[in-house]
């Protein structure tokens, strides 16, 4: 499509001739098909341009044959094709579909408009530079050279078999969003004509386009951040550079590389890395601690100028690491749920430790969390609120009848008393038995066929109030009576439920937002000292993410511990059922 209808009239005298010369082209443009009406001249400044009526109105240029001429391409080596679709027979990956977009375009070129070919680039390199997709590298390459050589055509018909290849991708991630968390690379070759089905290039617009970029991010700052980072020359920072912890006033090792590092990163100003490159010994006193500070600060790190293991482990990060982090989590949120401008949601973002209510693009509430520890990580998937339960009863996972009850009752039986819990013979069958009645020493934690409950109060798990939503997880929010840890820097704390800092607060907006007369005030709840169960008319849909780098608004890069090791290759092997990134509001 033509932006606003208009070409150069210099490009588009080369097209008529090389059609001419080719009649067979895919862009053939033959005199005696074009009526007197197709084009008309631009008068004035504008003289140099002419105007297209829409495509509907045009009379098709087609060849003689009424077919594609791959002449142009054919002529090319195009060695992305294999990688990307092992089984083509072709040099592209979608011939059939090309054709037909181009029968539909009335073989006029999809890609002319400069602004157009350019946020194509830019969106095939936010998946380039996550390294998921082989072959896609090599097939940019090979478009960036078509558009240098001018040979227009081929590269139009490149970039429309390359934009299948694209909204194959996007349509496979955003029904394996787990394959995003695994840090390897998709092989799609065989099944990528499938995720292709639906997709429809004609008619081509920048509109079109753009709204493929992902939502809920910076994109066009974010891609600059990439950018930025993979043109800068390694540092040389290792973690064997620091054997201790270097608190304020500490000489630092391999002081001048860790203050280049600072300025590039943007925490250390121009004037104060100049100062500080001609002295002999770099301490961390003064401009030093205070970037250190900043650096922390945006690396979600307790902001105190000391260098311990964690801010060592963000400092020695490769800059083209985190580039490709950038766009890894870009594409993470690309594939999150787009939810209605007129109601609320919420985001867990699990390594950045908070909850965020978000209504018409604004955070509206946030609130500090606790999330699931490594050994017991939060899953990822959507859902949404349906249940309030204030004063609530715990029912004890199964995990943690195993592996915390059960070992300390057998350790001491006092141990259910003091933490007001019962036995019940079942969830089916609540009959409360007594904990004498049991021998403890014969007990097996994983054959046990009881279940512990604990009473609502002051020490119960799951503090005051909760609220549910549809999971297989057994995943929830929750208030604690353990305030204290609110104050941790480094929060992966709970068992997989996310305990929620501001849950009175949270309880209160959720209930103003039924805007339900016959629903008691959540202090009057509380007071009554029972369980009390809200159903939810207006539910609110929660998403619990996975994002460790972004663009915030002030156009800083934000990174945070990968802490379920998500973002890079690890020996250990993730568990699938915690990266489901199950849509439980859709079931």
């Amino acid at each position: 499509m033509f932006n606003s209808q208009r070409v150069v009239t210099q490009r588009f005298s080369k097209l008529l001739v090389l059609s001419l010369i080719l009649p067979s082209s895919a862009f053939a443009i033959e005199s005696a098909h074009i009526a007197p009406h197709s084009y008309v001249d631009i008068t004035g400044p504008d003289k140099d341009y002419v105007v297209f009526p829409p495509v509907s109105d045009r009379e098709a240029p087609v060849s003689s044959t009424g077919t594609v001429d791959w002449s142009s391409l054919n002529n090319q080596t195009v060695f992305s094709t294999k990688t990307l679709c092992a089984d083509s027979v072709n040099k592209v990956c979608f011939k059939p579909q090309i054709e037909q977009a181009y029968t539909e375009n009335k073989f006029y070129p999809f890609w002319q408009n400069k602004a157009l070919r350019d946020e194509f680039e830019l969106q095939l390199k936010a998946v380039v530079d996550t390294k998921m997709l082989p072959g896609l590298a090599q097939r940019l390459s090979e478009l960036n050279k078509l558009e240098s050589e001018q040979n227009e055509r081929a590269y139009d018909l490149l970039a429309t078999d390359t934009y299948y290849v694209y909204r194959a991708f996007q349509n496979y991630i955003s029904t394996h969003r787990d394959v995003l968390f695994l840090s390897k690379p998709i092989n799609m070759s065989k099944s990528m004509t499938k995720y292709a089905d639906g997709v429809d290039v004609y008619p081509m617009t920048l509109a079109k386009l753009e709204q493929l970029r992902p939502s809920y991010v910076a994109f066009k700052p974010t891609m600059d951040a990439i950018a930025k980072y993979q043109d800068l020359p390694a540092h040389t920072l290792t973690s064997s550079n620091f054997k201790q912890v270097y608190r304020k006033g500490a000489t630092l090792p391999n002081g001048h590389e860790l203050i280049k590092v600072l300025y590039t990163l943007g925490d250390l100003d121009q004037a104060d890395y100049d100062r500080l490159s001609v002295e002999h010994n770099i301490t961390n006193t003064g401009a030093v601690f205070e970037s250190l500070k900043a650096f922390q600060k945006r690396h979600g790190l307790a902001s105190d100028g000391i260098i311990g293991a964690a801010t060592v482990q963000q400092l020695v990060m490769p800059y083209d690491d985190i580039a490709r982090r950038l766009a890894l989590n870009t594409l993470r949120v690309a594939t999150l749920n787009k939810h209605a401008e007129g109601r609320p949601h919420i985001w867990v973002n699990i390594p950045n430790y908070k909850l965020e209510v978000f209504d018409k693009g604004n955070v509206v509430f946030e609130s500090k969390v606790i999330v699931g520890r490594d050994s017991r990580p939060t899953n990822l998937f959507s859902s949404a609120i349906t249940t309030m339960v204030v004063n609530p009863y715990w029912n004890v996972p199964i995990t943690i009848k195993q592996h915390d009850v059960i070992p300390k009752v057998k350790h001491n039986i006092d141990y259910l008393k003091q933490h007001n819990m019962q036995i019940l013979n079942s969830w089916r069958d609540r009959t409360v038995i007594s904990p004498s009645s049991i021998d403890w020493a014969t007990v097996n934690p994983k054959t046990f066929p009881h279940e512990f409950q604990q009473g609502p109060g002051p020490r119960n798990s799951l503090g005051r109030v909760k609220f549910l939503m549809p999971n297989d997880y057994a995943i929830f929010l929750h208030d604690t009576p353990s305030r204290g840890l609110f104050s941790k820097t480094k929060r992966d704390l709970s068992s997989g439920c996310v305990r929620v800092e501001r849950a009175y607060d949270l309880a209160n907006y959720v209930i103003e937002y039924q805007n339900r007369g016959n629903i008691p005030k959540f202090k009057q709840m509380l007071d009554a000292q029972k369980q009390k169960t809200v159903s939810l008319s207006k539910r609110i849909d929660v998403d619990f993410v996975y994002l460790t780098a972004w663009v915030d608004n002030d156009g800083k890069v934000q990174m945070r511990e990968d802490i379920y090791g998500y973002d890079s290759p690890s020996a250990n092997k993730i568990k699938n059922k915690f990266i489901t990134m199950k849509d439980f509001v859709k079931n």
